[in-house]
């Protein structure tokens, strides 16, 4: 199942429309007062260099959940609103033709994503969905005026970051650290980057927050998927958590480190006293978050997974009175978010939070309210897959799974959760090789109708599926039903244009 934070969990990343002069809003992005631009790509890059602003990109797809979100809130924002006239703003729905290519060029793929572009397409900052509404608006004030490319910044950052002015200073510590293989596919890189920036930070702040992003990009996980701390990265725990939570305002900035990534760091402190006292402090603090009605629904119900994890990590089975928290605080949400688009971050936010809690009636119930009267019920579905492989009741896994299948829209998403129904075969069924071989299909004819989409995110998707789909050739004599899907992805291959030769490396070992 997907524990996720509205921003978090996806990983993140966003998009951009072609530019049609005074265009309307795209189709179901509130009207604010953004004149999002819809067309060619390169049309809005051209406006860019006649006016000299910069454009602003955002890639979202209509069935993304953390994307309604931000188009509920921050997309409706005055000081937001305000800042794009400053920009060229455009917007690219990612099941739409030629999306995945034009994700390619930037280095983005997960959704939602806004990055900070120059005419020429070179990247000037790609925006944190944690950076707060209150803080965006500087932010876009600062990226409107440079003219330099972010990379220039980090190599000017890696060199002499006491150099960097307070505008620098400013883009870095709202950047998506978390969510930008392009310049980052390395972890390492920019764990070491962030490591360098803590140790020159001009104030306490910041320098709490880029170590508290090291931190959680550094961290490493041991065969029991616990997290293991050395000693430094144990004292640099220590010396920043209590400061970060005395301060209301680096709570709020640092909220979603603090729901999701802080709290598997603090399982893995030796010191059982201390654990206990900051891990009281932490869920203290988040509380205060999750009263704070300024902020998205999402981010203030997401504080609760700290409570989950922490309480999880001492074993045994969780206490009663953390049920009844995440029970509480579920049933909050779904009564306050009364907007459709915020609802879909919501209720399957509160659903996992749910079922990690262990209370898998409670979420299957939200869920299947919830299909009666959402847009986009697929997305749903694959959660309730995902409880009923937990509850290890394969042939509901595979149902829902298939459904998934049948009733998403879009050309990228369909072949997205194509591969979700054929893993989910793979993984509940794998002797049923006419079942694996039919999911599998599946995907492959997603594929057909698609000619030149094998690009970024479907790229990525259908390789790292092609691998499971050669193990489970080799581990159950499937031979033979792989050479038939191959065949079949002869033909969907040579269509994929300048990817075709990539495509045909779908299954072959690395």
């Amino acid at each position: 199942m997907r524990l996720i934070s509205i921003w978090l969990a996806l990983g993140l990343a966003l998009g951009l429309a072609a530019c049609q002069r005074a265009a309307s809003p795209p189709e179901n992005i509130p009207t604010a007062e953004i004149e999002w631009r819809e067309g060619d790509v390169d049309d809005a890059l051209a406006e860019a260099k006649e006016s000299g602003k910069p454009v602003m990109l955002y890639w979202g797809a209509k069935w993304c959940p953390p994307c309604n979100q931000m188009k509920s809130t921050l997309f409706k924002d005055a000081g937001f609103v305000a800042e794009t006239r400053n920009f060229v703003p455009v917007y690219l729905d990612g099941d739409s033709e030629g999306a995945q290519r034009w994700g390619e060029r930037f280095g983005i793929s997960g959704y939602p994503t806004v990055i900070i572009l120059r005419a020429d397409g070179s990247e000037i900052t790609c925006l944190s969905s944690a950076t707060t509404v209150s803080q965006l608006p500087e932010i876009l004030r600062v990226a409107a005026t440079r003219t330099t490319p972010i990379e220039t910044l980090f190599a000017a950052a890696a060199k002499n970051p006491a150099a960097l002015s307070r505008d620098e200073w400013r883009l870095l510590a709202a950047f998506d650290w978390q969510n930008d293989p392009r310049h980052f596919s390395d972890p390492a890189r920019a764990g070491a980057l962030l490591d360098r920036l803590a140790a020159a930070a001009p104030d306490g702040a910041l320098e709490r927050r880029f170590t508290l992003l090291a931190l959680t990009i550094n961290a490493k996980k041991g065969s029991d998927g616990q997290y293991r701390l050395d000693q430094t990265q144990q004292t640099r725990l220590l010396k920043i958590l209590p400061a970060i939570l005395s301060n209301s305002e680096e709570v709020t900035a640092n909220r979603l480190e603090l729901s999701y990534s802080i709290p598997p760091l603090l399982a893995a402190l030796p010191d059982v006293r201390r654990r206990g006292t900051l891990g009281a402090s932490l869920v203290t603090a988040l509380d205060r978050v999750y009263g704070d009605e300024a902020l998205p629904i999402p981010d203030r119900l997401g504080t609760v997974a700290a409570d989950i994890a922490l309480a999880g990590a001492e074993g045994g089975p969780l206490p009663p009175a953390v049920r009844e928290k995440v029970r509480a605080r579920a049933a909050w949400a779904d009564k306050a978010a009364t907007d459709p688009m915020v609802r879909q971050s919501v209720i399957s936010n509160a659903a996992a939070l749910l079922h990690e809690a262990g209370d898998n009636a409670g979420a299957k119930r939200l869920l299947e309210a919830e299909l009666k009267r959402s847009a986009s019920p697929y997305y749903y579905m694959l959660d309730l897959a995902g409880i009923a492989e937990d509850e290890q009741d394969g042939p509901a896994a595979i149902g829902w799974a298939r459904k998934v299948h049948e009733t998403a829209q879009g050309s990228a998403t369909r072949v997205q959760w194509a591969i979700e129904y054929s893993k989910t075969v793979l993984r509940q069924a794998p002797d049923d090789k006419a079942a694996v071989e039919a999911s599998a299909a599946a995907v492959i004819d997603e594929l057909g109708k698609n000619p030149g989409s094998y690009y970024q995110r479907t790229r990525a998707k259908v390789s790292a599926w092609g691998s499971l789909i050669r193990q489970w050739s080799e581990a159950h004599d499937g031979a033979a039903a792989l050479g038939r899907l191959d065949a079949r992805m002869v033909d969907v291959c040579a269509r994929q244009g300048e990817e075709a030769a990539d495509c045909r490396r779908w299954a072959k070992a690395a």
